[in-house]
Formats: structure tokens, C-alpha cells, sequence
């Protein structure tokens, strides 16, 4: 779950996962590129090879080989069509390149969305994506004039910003809905990003609250002591499990 957060497969909208532009492009290019393999038939079958191995009435090489063979031959065809299958997947922008004409198309970097010419690599011209473009309405509303405020992707992750900007350049962290823990502090949690461009969470009165957490707050007291807020915490041996910061309580 940490994983596709941080690399923004998914984001939450509302306290549930909600596939980004990146997450849906990305998987689009997959399913083209391995259809056998992102195919309920495929899983079902394999999941009854490994039931058999089990048993003992299959060996597990034979079972192997019979996957990977035509998986690396699928994977060297990606890898020399993958121009290709990036391109088919780009969204044309209707954008001309200003310094060859070509057309520009919508990619994603580290940064987030941005137009680049679909001529590269012979052209490398890039430009920011317009505001307009990445924007995602939401229920809140502009402290400043009212109204409703939108999800943005800058530089440092993701902010609400006022759909009246320019006009009204309010803006926000993204709120989780969340009262902070913290005794007395009256903030709620947002999403930050730190400097090194990994997700937490933090207090939305930060500094005067110093609360932070880098497992995602989730609003439900603990059983056994009452605090108000549990973490998630993904292991390899556990998966995902809810975690009480005060008193260890974990469950399932």
C-alpha cells in the first residue's frame, strides 16, 4: 500500500484509494503489454498448478518453466516495443510543439503531469501542464472567498487550491478529515510531503503541533486504550493491520 502511494498509483479521496491519472495510465500499459498475465483465467489457473505442487502431483520447475518462458519472451517484446506502447497509451493534448510543430502529449514525472513533444527523442521540448488540466474537484470550500476548492499536483506532492485562482490564490494541505490525537491542538491531519518527496502525515497547525506519522491515520478509536486514531502498517509477513501509537494494540 506505502508503494503505490508513494509512487502515486493511487491517492484518497475521502478516506478510500482512488486511482490517479499515472496509476490508470500505468495499468493500461501493462494489460497491453502482458495480457496473458493480467487475465482472470491466468491467475486461476495458476493458483490450481500451486494447489497441485502442494499436493505433490506437480513439480513446481515444470510449472516455472511454463510460465517463464513465454513471460521473458513477452517482457524482451516490451521492452522493444515500448516506445511504441507509450505512445498508443499518451493522451494527445491538442497542443502543438513550439519549436518543431509536432503534437504534444500528456506524461508524468516525478514532479507530476507535465506536456512534452511526442517527437522525442529528436525533440526533448517540454512545458507545465495547465492548471486547469490537473485538476480534481472536491467538498471543500475557499476560507478566503467561498469557493470550492480543487486537488492540485505541484512540485512538492498534492494541495487544494481555489477554482477561482488566479483571482483567489488560497490554498491548502489536503485534509484527511481527521481530528489530531493531540490533546487540545484543534488542527486535523493533512498530507505532506517531505523534501526528500515521501508521503506523511502531519497536523494542519504545524509548527504550534508537532504530530506526525509516516503510516496513514485512520479514524477509529482503540479498543484498549481509547486513543483516538489507529495507523495503517503493511508488512510482508502481516499485510496491512491497523496499529495503536500509544499502546501497540494491533488488529487485522
Amino acid at each position: 500500500m506505502s508503494t503505490i502511494h508513494t509512487r502515486r498509483y493511487v491517492g484518497t479521496e475521502k478516506g478510500r484509494l482512488k486511482p490517479t491519472e499515472l496509476g490508470m495510465t500505468t495499468s493500461k500499459l501493462l494489460v497491453k503489454a502482458f495480457p496473458d498475465i493480467f487475465n482472470v483465467e491466468f491467475t486461476a489457473t495458476m493458483e490450481d498448478s500451486l494447489d497441485l505442487i502442494e499436493e505433490g502431483s506437480k513439480q513446481w520447475v515444470e510449472v516455472v518453466r511454463q510460465f517463464y518462458v513465454p513471460f521473458q519472451l513477452d517482457l524482451e517484446k516490451a521492452e522493444k516495443d515500448k516506445s511504441k506502447l507509450r505512445s498508443e497509451l499518451f493522451e494527445d493534448t491538442g497542443v502543438l510543439c513550439e519549436e518543431c510543430g509536432k503534437k504534444m502529449v500528456k506524461k508524468f514525472g516525478r514532479a507530476g503531469a507535465f506536456l512534452a513533444c511526442s517527437g522525442y527523442p529528436d525533440c526533448r521540448f517540454t512545458k507545465p501542464l495547465d492548471a486547469s488540466e490537473e485538476e480534481m474537484a472536491t467538498d471543500e470550500k475557499c476560507e478566503v472567498c467561498g469557493a470550492p476548492m480543487k486537488v492540485r499536483e505541484g512540485r512538492f506532492g498534492r494541495f487544494l487550491s481555489c477554482s477561482r485562482y488566479p483571482e483567489c490564490k488560497a490554498t491548502k494541505s489536503v485534509t484527511l478529515g481527521i481530528e489530531c490525537p493531540e490533546g487540545g491542538c484543534g488542527g486535523s491531519l493533512v498530507e505532506r510531503r517531505s523534501k526528500a518527496g515521501r508521503v506523511f502525515y502531519g497536523c494542519s497547525s504545524y509548527p504550534n503541533c508537532k504530530f506526525a506519522s509516516w503510516n496513514r491515520p485512520v479514524k477509529q478509536e482503540c479498543p484498549d486504550c481509547g486513543y483516538p486514531i489507529l495507523v495503517e502498517k503493511t508488512t510482508k509477513t502481516k499485510g496491512t493491520t491497523l496499529l495503536c501509537r500509544k499502546c501497540k494494540h494491533e488488529q487485522s
